[in-house]
């Protein structure tokens, strides 16, 4: 990346409040993208996949393995994987913030913690709705 390019990028962290004036990331900013993606992106493949737990289970494995790998990188692109076959757009935010390692690292985290909160809430109110049948 040049100059220019890290110039502009830095501003766009800065306007879209991903990082703050001091250069600091901006956990609640992020917060609050991972919390608006991780659950329509979720849903979207919960239906997909049938309702399958064990398809969901395995998706939160690789990428909690990942993760305590630092494999930060295969993380985004399988992201990207799964918004593509979810017919979702990848979000700005997230393309944004990915270019700054700090940012990209406390939002992968906090994905990671979204994903296991959706995926508690899918199931549970999957077998809730069986057992009213």
């Amino acid at each position: 990346m040049d100059t220019m390019e890290k110039t502009t990028t830095r501003s766009l962290l800065l306007d879209e409040g991903i990082i703050l004036q001091s250069g600091t990331i901006c956990r609640d900013k992020i917060n609050l993208i991972s919390g608006a993606m991780t659950a329509p992106l979720l849903e979207t493949i919960w239906i997909f996949s049938g309702y399958d737990t064990e398809a969901m289970e395995r998706i939160s494995a690789i990428f909690t393995h990942l993760y305590h790998e630092d494999r930060e990188a295969e993380m985004m692109a399988i992201l990207r994987i799964l918004y593509d076959l979810s017919g979702m757009k990848f979000p700005e935010d997230v393309e944004l913030l990915a270019t700054h390692p700090e940012a990209r690292q406390y939002f992968l985290i906090s994905f990671l913690l979204d994903m296991e909160d959706c995926m508690h809430d899918f199931m549970d109110e999957f077998v809730v709705n069986r057992n009213e049948i």
